[in-house]
């Protein structure tokens, strides 16, 4: 475990502390709930991503394949 500090607004804390009475809990409970938010918008925006392609997504994985330099893809060893 780490120990940190951060600074917080007087009237966030209180309310905090009124809804838990483990604060360390709240606040990685309210941690992980945030990241876990950003991975699924960086995932939500990633799939746009193919969708700006001309190329079906098969299409462009063979042609990653035959890239040269790329034998770690070479299906035949």
């Amino acid at each position: 475990m780490t120990k940190t500090s951060v600074t917080i607004p007087d009237d966030l804390y209180r309310e905090a502390r009124e809804l838990s009475d483990n604060f360390s809990a709240l606040v990685t409970e309210a941690i992980k709930d945030y990241m876990r938010k950003k991975k699924i918008e960086k995932a939500l925006n990633s799939f746009g991503k193919w969708g700006e392609r001309n190329e079906d997504s098969v299409s462009i994985v063979n042609e990653l394949r035959s890239e040269k330099g790329r034998d770690f893809a070479n299906r035949s060893h």
